[in-house]
């Protein structure tokens, strides 16, 4: 997915650079058209740079005050361009990026990638695993305010209490991964507890640190499983091989016999065998866990060598019940 991106990247990044051409050519078409003294002046400028261009194939040094005349020559330009109700930088090169001019690359000796694409990659790497375009759902956007102060019942903390150590427990896990520990995680809890908005701020700040994420809801890793399982496509690989995982809302999907349990703990296994990482957000408890899943799904997801499963309780942000 990574390279696939990427080329798309620089295809839109080409496309741009034909845009701005054509953008700058108009705007010339324009000012010639209504404005001659402009565009005696555009000639006279053109004239400058084809002449020491001609001077120097036969073998002739530039003027030294070449740069001087062009400056003139530019500056009446700009003026005459304000007194006719234009920016002054109308008939100047187009770039939607001023630091790479939409080549994607910065630097002379040394050539690396721009940030505007390191930027476009990431708005459409976060597109692909379905992470919302708006970008709210993040660990900056994350109010605390909206979850109750009062104190959760069998518990010495409030709901509001809670999700802020979830949310600083999540966000250091996003932050020192791969070094993180445990290396997998589950948030558990009923839904409108904030898992998703979790599952999705994790996502994005891994995103921002340049790491791979692939997001899928359980509904989707069924289907995956079950064109696996009939039609041996690979794509079950590619879950697999995924540096992070985040499996969103295990639970809802359906039950299919030999599929989904089987093709879950071959997951699960596989990737806890290759020290990658999982994240999954569920709407059931550790025993509803067990008793859909097996013990054998269970126990993987509630070693904690291996997997920290955090309990989200209250009151549900949608509706407000308990």
């Amino acid at each position: 997915m990574r390279e696939d991106l990427l080329n798309e990247v620089f295809r839109d990044l080409q496309q741009q650079q034909l845009l701005n051409e054509e953008t700058e050519n108009s705007r010339r078409r324009e000012i010639r058209s209504a404005y001659p003294g402009i565009a005696s002046l555009m000639d006279r400028r053109e004239s400058l740079i084809s002449g020491t261009v001609q001077g120097i194939l036969r073998g002739e040094a530039a003027p030294e005050d070449l740069p001087a005349r062009m400056e003139q020559v530019s500056a009446e330009i700009r003026k005459a361009l304000k007194e006719n109700g234009y920016p002054e930088d109308y008939l100047a090169p187009v770039y939607t990026c001023p630091l790479c001019r939409d080549t994607g690359f910065v630097g002379d000796s040394i050539r690396e990638r721009c940030a505007c694409v390191n930027r476009r990659y990431q708005e459409k790497l976060r597109r692909a695993i379905g992470l919302p375009e708006n970008g709210r759902e993040t660990f900056e956007c994350f109010d605390e305010t909206l979850f109750s102060p009062d104190r959760l019942e069998g518990s010495q903390f409030s709901q509001r209490e809670m999700m802020v150590r979830i949310r600083d427990f999540c966000e250091r896990w996003a932050d020192q991964y791969p070094a993180q520990q445990p290396r997998d995680l589950v948030l558990s809890g009923q839904s409108g507890l904030g898992k998703t908005f979790l599952l999705h701020a994790m996502a994005a700040r891994l995103i921002e640190r340049g790491h791979q994420v692939l997001l899928i809801s359980a509904y989707r890793f069924l289907e995956t499983a079950r064109r696996s399982y009939f039609e041996a496509d690979g794509q079950l690989e590619d879950l697999i091989a995924s540096p992070v995982l985040m499996l969103d809302d295990l639970g809802s999907e359906p039950m299919m016999q030999n599929i989904t349990i089987e093709q879950l703990f071959n997951l699960i296994n596989e990737r806890q065998r290759r020290n990658l990482a999982t994240v999954i957000s569920t709407n059931l408890n550790l025993a509803e866990l067990r008793n859909r899943y097996t013990e054998r799904i269970a126990s993987r997801i509630s070693d904690r060598q291996q997997c920290e499963f955090l309990q989200l309780r209250g009151r549900d942000l949608r509706n407000g019940r308990a």
